[in-house]
C-alpha cells in the first residue's frame, strides 16, 4: 500500500500584521524554516524580507536588510538544516544609477530565523552589470561537498546593449554554508555568451542541481536552446557545454496578453536517486508557426541516475480526462486547452528528496486568456520492474489558486517568477494584480498534506468556487514585445474592458453595467459549466464617468464601483 496524500489547501495575500494594506512587490522567494517549521519567511521585490509564524500565512513581520551593497529585488530565500536561513539577491551601489548599480551578487545568512541577516559579495568587475542570482545548498549525507553554497548568475557586459561587442555569460562561485564564509574566485561555466540584451538570445536563468555524489548539473538558457554542464569536483572545472532540448520562442515569452514579461526559464532538482529532473515552458506550435503562435506548455526533462543523456520532454500540464469535450458541449466560450497559455514554472522536493512538485501560471480557465490562476502536479521518476524501462509519470493536475488574477496590462511588472518550497508543507507564493489599488500583491497558499493508507500518491488542490466574485479591469490589447520597462500607450480605442465573474453552484447568472439607476449593458449568462464566465468589451463603447458592475442571481447580487475614463 502507498501513501494517498491528500491535501488542503488556505490561502491568504501578503500583508504586514496590523495593516490594511497588501504589500506591494512581485517576484516572491518563500522558505519554510526547518529548524523552526512553524516559521515561514519571504522575499519580495524590491527589498521587502517578511516573516510570519501564522500557519494561516497571514500576520507578516517585516525584516530590516540593510547591506552596505544595497538590495535591489530578485531574492532568492532558503532554509538550510543547520537553522541558517540563506538569502541572494542584486546589490545597489549607492554610487550608481539603474541599471550599473547592479554590480554585484549580495549573499546573506541569518542564524536568528531571519531577523537579521550578515551579508558578503561576489562577482563585481568595474562597470558589469550582475544579474539573476540563484543558489543551491548540497545537504547530502555522504556528499564530498556537503556544506556547500552553490550559486550561479549572468553577467552583462552592458545591459541591454545590442552591440556584437557587449555578451553575457553565466558565472558560478562556491562558499561554505557557514555564517560570514566568503565565496572562492568565481569561474565563467558557459563555453559561449549570449548577447547583452536581456532577451531570448541572453545566456540566463542558470542554476544548479546537486545529485547524492556530489556532482553539480547546471542547466540555463540562450538562443531558444536549453544548455547542460556538470561538474565532478565540486565546481572547480566544469565540461564543455551540452544541448539539453530545443526552448522554441525562447525563455522570454512574448505577447503573452496583458502581461509585460513573462518568462520560461528552466529550474533544475535532483531527488534521493539522484535522477535531475529539469522544468521549462516554450512555445507548443511548431517552427513555421512561431509568428502566429499562441500556445505555450510546461516541460520537464530527465537525466536518469547513472546516466549521460536527458530523455524527450514530457508535458506537464494535462486537462482533467474527458474535461475539455464536456465543456465544450455545454459551453461554447471555454477555451481550448491547447491554446491557452501555461508558463513560468518552478520545482520543488520534498523534504525526503523522494517527490517532485511543479507549479506555474496558467491560463486554461480564462475564455478571453486576461486571467491566470496557478496550477501544479507532482511527477515521479518511475522504473518498471522486470522490463528496465523508466518513465516519468506525471500526476493530476491541481488548482492552487483561489480564484482568477487580472492580466493587469503592458504598464505593471508583475515579475518573472513564482515562489515554491515543501517541509512538512507546500507553500506557494505569486504575484497577483489589486484591481482596488491598481498594483501587484503576493498571493499565497499553503497546502496541507495528510497521508492515508490506501492507493497512490495524490495532491488535492481547490476545486469548483467559494463565492461569488467579480474582478473589473480596463487595459490596452496590444500585444507588445516583453520587457521590464512600462509601455506608454493611452488610446481610448485600444483599450478593452475586462470582466471575470464567479457563483458557486449555479448555471446561469445575470451581468450588468449601470450607469447611476440606468441598465447600459446586461447579459444573461447560461449553461455556465464551472461557475464563472470571463468576457471583454471595447473601453469605446461607453462614456467616461463612474459605474457599477453588478453580478446578479434571482434577488441575490454583489456589485463592484468602477470608474470609466
Amino acid at each position: 500500500m502507498g501513501a494517498n496524500l491528500r491535501a488542503q489547501v488556505s490561502h491568504a495575500v501578503l500583508a504586514v500584521d496590523g495593516s490594511a494594506n497588501p504589500v506591494n512587490g512581485n517576484e516572491p522567494s518563500i522558505s519554510i524554516d526547518r529548524a523552526r517549521p512553524m516559521r515561514t519567511l519571504i522575499g519580495v521585490n524590491t527589498n521587502n524580507v517578511l516573516f510570519t509564524e501564522d500557519v494561516g500565512l497571514q500576520r507578516w513581520q517585516p525584516v530590516m536588510v540593510n547591506p552596505p551593497q544595497g538590495f535591489y529585488g530578485d531574492p532568492v530565500m532558503k532554509s538550510g538544516e543547520n537553522g541558517l536561513i540563506y538569502l541572494a539577491h542584486l546589490a545597489k551601489n549607492k554610487q550608481g544609477v539603474w541599471p550599473q548599480f547592479f554590480d554585484r551578487i549580495v549573499f546573506e545568512r541569518s542564524a536568528d530565523g531571519g531577523q537579521t541577516f550578515s551579508a558578503v559579495d561576489v562577482g563585481f568587475h568595474e562597470g558589469k552589470m550582475q544579474d539573476k542570482p540563484w543558489f543551491t545548498l548540497d545537504e547530502w549525507d555522504g556528499s564530498p561537498g556537503k556544506g556547500n553554497v552553490y550559486l550561479t548568475w549572468t553577467e552583462f557586459d552592458k545591459y541591454g546593449s545590442g552591440s556584437p561587442q557587449d555578451s553575457s555569460r553565466i558565472w558560478f562561485a562556491r562558499a561554505k554554508m557557514g555564517l560570514g564564509e566568503p565565496f572562492e574566485t568565481p569561474v565563467v561555466i558557459s563555453d559561449r555568451g549570449g548577447d547583452a540584451m536581456d532577451d531570448d538570445g541572453t545566456a540566463e536563468g542558470a542554476n544548479i542541481a546537486v545529485t547524492p555524489d556530489g556532482v553539480l548539473h547546471a542547466v540555463w538558457s540562450r538562443s531558444d536552446t536549453l544548455w547542460y554542464d556538470c561538474s565532478r569536483d565540486l565546481g572547480k572545472t566544469w565540461g564543455k557545454d551540452r544541448f539539453l532540448a530545443v526552448q522554441p520562442g525562447g525563455w522570454n515569452h512574448e505577447n503573452v496578453r496583458g502581461t509585460m514579461r513573462v518568462n520560461g526559464m528552466p529550474f533544475a532538482v535532483s531527488d534521493a536517486r539522484g535522477n535531475v529532473v529539469v522544468v521549462y515552458s516554450r512555445l507548443t506550435c511548431n517552427k513555421t508557426a512561431y509568428a502566429a503562435c499562441n500556445t505555450r506548455d510546461v516541460w520537464a526533462v530527465v537525466k536518469w541516475a547513472g546516466g549521460e543523456v536527458f530523455s524527450q520532454p514530457v508535458p506537464l500540464n494535462m486537462p482533467q480526462k474527458g474535461a475539455v469535450d464536456a465543456a465544450h458541449r455545454m459551453d461554447p466560450q471555454t477555451p481550448d486547452f491547447g491554446n491557452t497559455e501555461q508558463y513560468s514554472p518552478l520545482v520543488v522536493t520534498s523534504p525526503n528528496h523522494k517527490r517532485i512538485f511543479v507549479a506555474w501560471q496558467d491560463r486554461r480557465r480564462s475564455a478571453t486568456g486576461a486571467f491566470f490562476d496557478v496550477y501544479g502536479a507532482e511527477i515521479r521518476v518511475t522504473k518498471r520492474w522486470g522490463v528496465g524501462k523508466r518513465f516519468l509519470h506525471v500526476g493530476r493536475n491541481v488548482r492552487l489558486s483561489k480564484t482568477a488574477s487580472m492580466a493587469p496590462g503592458n504598464a505593471v511588472f508583475m515579475g518573472d517568477y513564482i515562489g515554491l518550497d515543501w517541509e512538512k508543507d507546500i507553500v506557494l507564493a505569486y504575484t497577483g494584480f489589486d484591481v482596488s489599488r491598481s498594483h501587484p500583491v503576493v498571493h499565497l497558499s499553503r497546502l496541507t498534506v495528510k497521508p492515508r493508507w490506501f492507493g497512490i500518491n495524490k495532491l488535492k488542490g481547490v476545486e469548483g468556487i467559494s463565492e461569488p466574485g467579480l474582478s473589473f479591469w480596463v487595459m490596452n490589447d496590444i500585444q507588445e514585445k516583453s520587457s521590464t520597462q512600462a509601455a506608454v500607450v493611452d488610446n481610448r480605442k485600444d483599450k478593452k474592458i475586462f470582466i471575470w465573474a464567479e457563483w458557486p453552484g449555479v448555471t446561469n447568472f445575470t451581468v450588468e453595467l449601470k450607469m447611476g439607476s440606468q441598465v447600459v449593458m446586461s447579459h444573461v449568462f447560461e449553461n455556465v459549466l464551472d461557475g464563472k464566465v470571463d468576457f471583454e468589451l471595447p473601453l469605446s463603447r461607453f462614456v467616461p464617468g463612474s459605474y457599477e458592475i453588478v453580478l446578479r442571481k434571482k434577488s441575490r447580487s454583489v456589485s463592484l464601483p468602477v470608474y470609466l475614463k
